[in-house]
């Protein structure tokens, strides 16, 4: 649970320093901005805004929501822009607060029935145009005194159910609800229909300088199944010196112990176990990091010296997060010293980027012994980074480097239309005759790519691989794999879903790219490489499907498929990774606030040289979803890139046994008869904190090196966790 400050580009310094673990920005006057004419316009993009759950004041006084005599392409417009600016400024599935008082009161003289017909047609192209940016519009209640239209939490789920508007959602504002004298046993009746909640005190001051029912208000929610974030929207006299007791007030009224207990010490950690049985060695590496799963390499490992060169980014809610939120980290480990101090360091690719592991670094070394890494942010913008270090030096780096995707438009108009400017995330690297690839969900939210001549020096535009018509919030989910860490640059690998699972019954499906084209698993030529911003492209259901949505295994049937890891071998085998729901009841009518676990499972499927179908087996149990608002995430698993018959995963249940665990922890899997059957061997126990997202770092050099995470996780971007580092004599 996220407790967070509602406040406008002047406060969000003091917010963050404060201890808040977002800011909910204000959109007028700091994401859009008048120009000299009036008019609203977006505001250049700022660090000073790290990714949101939810925005808010989102319409000028004068917009006549209500009006049917308003200028509806107006609205249109100043929505359409308020929806583009937020999404270059949010977290996934971010919420924009429909309040805004003033713009939604019925205008003298026009019918209140009229007015209110009226206004559902503004909510519904709200919700529909933040559904096309990946945001959920949602409506909030507003005590008379503001509007004549939706005073109460009762009123608007009506409002919405009259209208037909019944897969919107709505704010829980415990002003308004004081005001309004609504009951807090309507609040728990209601608590289903929440997506967010604004919290102040009487008189509209902070937190704690009041008394009114802070506790039983959440209580309500809370009891009601609510489970996502609090933001406070109060009048500060000087936010910079109230925060901080408004924050520790809002958690002790949440039921949250006033100091956050850590899952490690700040710096790098020292020290290291030894498994007297097998060798191996542990030690955490630093004290706070994570990283997202669509980006590779995010560990590799200098053989001749022996040094791990590991991404990870920091989050605010880890160790002294203040300082080091949303640094991209570089962690450069000397494998024969790991534990040891000074074994490890941590160099600074990007200070302060944005606090999500979706920024995570993919990692590259040169023929000319330079390390290249390409992050970017998560969506906020449209640049892909990089940087080179010196040559045999991975402590020391240049300065960094952008591509702009928006470069490729020729205006507004054009990027609107093709499905650019929303933003860019997760970066793969990958050689194939000679040319450096850098594959990248951009335009359309569809997997695109970047190519370099000059091993990373310098990028253009390569092409669009894959596209489709957007469903929900983006396109699919590509995992990539080449030969070239064994020597071999012939031909890359993917396997992709169509969408996002949470808003798609999705499937998984593979091809490769080789000799200028992309192929199905047979050879069958799809088409051509180097597609234009306008040349047709094939959709995922073109390449060769891996695993289906509604398949059968052992009695239950599977969906909402997930793609996990993909490794290529010397001799051409390629291992899959993948998850699925068993028996799922939800479909993609989730609430974003799942409470009750969902049945995920692993699957591992094989394609062997010359064959054209793939093999696939049941894995293990992957146990329920990380977060209540991500349904799919599980603690995932990591094929070992030098064996096709080893892996490691991550899960609440007990591979062995099938019993429940208190925490994820990380299981060494083998097997001896093509995945039928698996030996499994347990890497941590009886852990107090998850160990999750286990990564299996390329070596040949005699080595296994894995690396994981452990701790509390709350989001993609607030997690307090250490990175932790296994290695030993393979």
């Amino acid at each position: 649970m996220e407790h967070g400050i509602l406040t406008d580009r002047a406060g969000t310094a003091a917010a963050y320093a404060a201890g808040a673990d977002y800011v909910e920005p204000t959109v007028l006057g700091n994401l859009l901005v008048q120009d000299a004419d009036g008019a609203w316009q977006e505001a250049p993009l700022t660090d000073a805004w790290q990714p949101a759950p939810s925005f808010a004041v989102i319409c000028p006084a004068d917009l006549g929501l209500s009006d049917p005599a308003a200028d509806q392409d107006r609205i249109a417009e100043h929505l359409r822009r308020v929806m583009a600016a937020a999404a270059r400024r949010a977290r996934p599935g971010a919420t924009v607060v429909l309040g805004s008082g003033a713009s939604r009161r019925t205008p003298a003289g026009v019918d209140p029935a009229a007015a209110r017909a009226q206004l559902a047609r503004s909510v519904r192209r709200a919700r529909d145009l933040a559904a096309e940016h990946g945001l959920e519009a949602i409506l909030e209640p507003l005590h008379q005194g503001e509007t004549d239209q939706i005073n109460s939490i009762a009123e608007a789920v009506e409002f919405l159910e009259e209208h037909e508007l019944s897969s919107m959602r709505v704010v829980a504002d415990l002003f308004h609800i004081m005001l309004e004298d609504e009951s807090l046993e309507v609040v728990r009746e209601h608590a289903g229909w929440v997506a967010h909640a604004h919290i102040a005190d009487s008189g509209r001051r902070p937190p704690g300088q009041g008394d009114w029912p802070l506790r039983a208000f959440l209580a309500s929610l809370r009891e009601g199944g609510y489970r996502g974030a609090v933001s406070i929207e109060c009048i500060w006299a000087d936010l910079a010196s109230e925060a901080a007791p408004a924050l520790a007030a809002v958690r002790e009224a949440d039921g949250i112990p006033s100091a956050r207990p850590s899952a490690g010490t700040a710096g790098t950690a020292a020290g290291a176990s030894i498994d007297p049985a097998t060798g191996a060695r542990t030690a955490a590496i630093t004290s706070n990091g994570g990283w997202c799963w669509f980006q590779d390499e995010r560990g590799l490992v200098d053989p001749a010296t022996g040094t791990l060169l590991l991404g990870a980014v920091a989050s605010t809610g880890g160790a002294d997060g203040d300082s080091r939120g949303g640094d991209v980290d570089l962690h450069v480990v000397d494998l024969d010293r790991l534990g040891e101090q000074g074994a490890a360091a941590t160099i600074v690719l990007h200070a302060g980027l944005e606090s999500d592991d979706h920024d995570n670094p993919a990692l590259w070394r040169r023929a000319d012994g330079r390390w290249l890494a390409v992050y970017s942010r998560h969506k906020s913008d449209d640049l892909t980074r990089w940087r080179l270090s010196e040559v045999d030096d991975p402590t020391r780096w240049g300065p960094e480097h952008s591509f702009d995707w928006t470069g490729l438009f020729e205006t507004e108009q054009q990027a609107a239309a093709l499905g650019g400017a929303r933003g860019v995330t997760y970066q793969n690297v990958h050689r194939l005759d000679g040319v450096l690839h850098c594959f990248v969900r951009a335009i359309n939210d569809d997997p695109c790519y970047l190519i370099s001549h000059d091993d990373g020096e310098t990028w253009q535009f390569g092409g669009r691989l894959l596209t489709r018509e957007k469903i929900g919030y983006v396109n699919g989910y590509a995992r990539y794999a080449s030969g070239t860490h064994l020597g071999t640059e012939d031909r890359i690998d993917l396997i992709i879903t169509e969408h996002h699972p949470r808003d798609h019954g999705t499937s998984i499906w593979h091809g490769y790219l080789a000799d200028g084209r992309l192929h199905r698993a047979d050879g069958t030529a799809v088409g051509p490489l180097g597609r234009g911003l306008t040349d047709p492209t094939p959709r995922a259901e073109d390449l060769t499907l891996v695993l289906g949505n509604g398949s059968t295994w052992d009695g239950a049937v599977m969906t909402h498929a997930w793609t996990t890891d993909l490794r290529r071998f010397a001799e051409g085998t390629l291992v899959a990774l993948m998850t699925a729901r068993a028996d799922d009841t939800l479909g993609t009518a989730t609430s974003r606030h799942e409470t009750d676990p969902i049945d995920h499972r692993f699957f591992r499927a094989v394609l062997a040289p010359g064959q054209s179908q793939w093999q696939v087996h049941e894995l293990a149990t992957a146990g329920p979803q990380l977060f209540p608002h991500e349904e799919d995430y599980t603690g995932l698993a990591s094929v070992d890139p030098e064996d096709p018959d080893a892996l490691w995963i991550s899960t609440s249940v007990d591979p062995r046994t099938g019993a429940a665990l208190a925490h994820h922890e990380i299981f060494h899997g083998i097997t001896a008869d093509g995945g039928g059957s698996w030996t499994w061997t347990p890497v941590t126990e009886d852990s107090t904190v998850d160990n999750v997202r286990p990564i299996a770092v390329p070596v040949d050099s005699g080595r296994e090196v894995l690396a994981w995470y452990r701790g509390t996780l709350r989001s993609s971007q607030n997690y307090d966790a250490e990175v932790v580092v296994q290695v030993r004599t393979r």
